[in-house]
Order: C-alpha cells, then sequence, then structure tokens
C-alpha cells in the first residue's frame, strides 16, 4: 500500500511542470464566432425594414492543388460573413457564387458576393 501511495505521488510530482498549450484563447473565440454576428436575410426582408447598405463584400474559397480541401460555397459564404462583420454591418443578403475552375491561382475556386447591411435590430 505505501508503494502504490508512493507511486502516485511521484506520478504527481513529474507531471507538476507539465505544460499543455491549446489554442483555445479568448481571441480565437471571438473570431471563431464572429460570423454569427450578421444575419442573412432576403430581398422580401429587406423591403419591410429599414436598410442601410455598407457596401458589397466577397469571400473566397480556394482549392490551390489536388490534396487541398475542395473549395466550397460554405467557406466563400463565412468569408464574406466575416468582411461583413469587419465593416459593422449586422445583417447580409447574398447575391451570386460563382465556381470557376483552373484559374492561375486556383484549382477550383467559389467567390461569394453579397451585400453587407445595418438593419434595425427589432427587425431582425
Amino acid at each position: 500500500m505505501k508503494y502504490l501511495a508512493l507511486l502516485t505521488a511521484l506520478m504527481l510530482c513529474s507531471c507538476s511542470n507539465f505544460e499543455v498549450k491549446t489554442n483555445l484563447d479568448p481571441s480565437n473565440f471571438t473570431e471563431y464566432f464572429k460570423p454569427s454576428k450578421v444575419t442573412e436575410v432576403t430581398e422580401e426582408q429587406l423591403e419591410k425594414m429599414p436598410n442601410r447598405s455598407l457596401g458589397i463584400v466577397s469571400g473566397l474559397s480556394c482549392q490551390i492543388k489536388d490534396g487541398d480541401a475542395i473549395a466550397n460555397e460554405a467557406d466563400a459564404r463565412t468569408e464574406a460573413r466575416l468582411k461583413a462583420v469587419d465593416k459593422g454591418a449586422n445583417a447580409i443578403k447574398f447575391g451570386k457564387c460563382v465556381r470557376l475552375e483552373n484559374t492561375p491561382a486556383c484549382k477550383v475556386s467559389v467567390t461569394c458576393y453579397a451585400d453587407a447591411l445595418v438593419v434595425d435590430e427589432k427587425s431582425l
């Protein structure tokens, strides 16, 4: 029994200088949830609420090599949402997404265009 207690104490002491590094950082949380700060709206919804355009934003998803992640609309739309938040928008209205293949920069690319908007919070 003494040996078990001694072994446990030694194990605990040997781990006391062990350092764990993670990407759990408060700034990562704010960046991760940033796209959720804009609400996607339709043209029909905009007709019923006061709004102001902050300009067009675009998002790009690019597959450079065969082994890379496939370019997709979801990633492109997320990037556009991030840009809208950075402009101060609380809403976004997506227009068109364009898929291109074998461009000089990307094997496959998807670009989505949207209007970054400020709308009355009560309307959302």
